[in-house]
């Protein structure tokens, strides 16, 4: 029987709107697992797995960890209030009990990386794309996000073509933490988004990035394999950092996905986040042979 919140311990620090949210998605997330003829997370990968990511890079799932097909992505951010996650693939460790990211690819063509980093001037243009972003909050009925600063700021690393970055918002007066990395290939950029409690973000942060070690684009992918003649991306790092939140700066194209990751309601990040996701463990569990 699915019992996610029998006395957690975690709950005695949370405040009355994150309990509400908690309560509102393990709802949701009980009454989906509890149809067998439709489970919400159909098909997990546990590890060892390859995890094939669109048609130009490998994730190897480690043992421990799980990962899942777009449908299966998009079904399980759907009941997290985060829609149009499509295209997507979702990594974690198994049940979901420290954190998860989502990684998708994008054909953007090949992002020249030999650009400067302005953080400050960077920070106002993000902080203009989330006020935007807001008024589809609000239409949604989902409250407001504000953009406070810098957890972790932009960073490039030439060695391994990632480009990482961690913004902290306000919702409702709790504190809401996003890190991002964008790989870098031949013709696009693979984004990861990571979601976990901001206390753990360092730990958290850590465990993806040893993680991402297993990820590798195809041969004929890297970035090192750009020839004459490749299809060059209209923006350089810094159009990628205020692409990924600032949903003005964006094509429609690239807006439909980073909807369901920044406009959401990623309030599943502040305090508590780690048992509501434990409370889908048993999503995850391996089926019986």
């Amino acid at each position: 029987m699915f019992r996610p919140f029998e006395k957690p311990p975690q709950l005695s620090s949370i405040d009355q709107a994150t309990r509400r949210l908690i309560s509102f998605t393990a709802a949701v997330l009980i009454a989906a697992s509890a149809h067998a003829d439709e489970p919400l997370v159909k098909d997990p990968h546990h590890g060892p797995y390859n995890q094939q990511i669109s048609s130009v890079g490998t994730w190897k799932v480690a043992q421990g960890y799980v990962s899942l097909d777009p449908a299966d992505t998009t079904r399980l951010m759907e009941k997290m209030h985060n829609p149009g996650v499509t295209h997507t693939w979702l990594y974690a460790p198994e049940g979901m009990e420290r954190w998860f990211s989502v990684i998708h690819y994008e054909d953007t063509g090949h992002v020249p990386d030999d650009e400067k980093i302005d953080a400050s001037a960077i920070l106002e243009q993000l902080k203009q794309g989330t006020e935007q972003s807001n008024e589809e909050r609000r239409k949604r009925g989902w409250p407001e996000l504000h953009l406070i600063g810098w957890q972790v700021e932009p960073h490039y690393e030439p060695d391994t073509k990632r480009l990482s970055w961690a913004t902290v918002s306000d919702s409702e007066g709790q504190r809401v933490v996003n890190y991002t990395t964008k790989l870098l290939s031949r013709a696009g950029v693979a984004t990861v988004v990571l979601v976990t409690d901001p206390e753990n973000l360092d730990r958290s942060i850590a465990e993806l990035k040893s993680n991402l070690d297993g990820f590798s684009f195809n041969p004929d992918q890297t970035y090192a394999q750009f020839r004459s003649g490749d299809k060059i991306a209209e923006y350089g790092l810094t159009g990628l950092i205020v692409g990924g939140a600032a949903a003005a700066a964006v094509k429609a194209g690239a807006w439909k996905w980073l909807l369901g990751i920044l406009a959401a309601s990623w309030k599943l990040v502040a305090a508590g986040v780690v048992a509501l996701l434990a409370s889908v463990k048993s999503l995850f569990k391996r089926r019986s042979a």
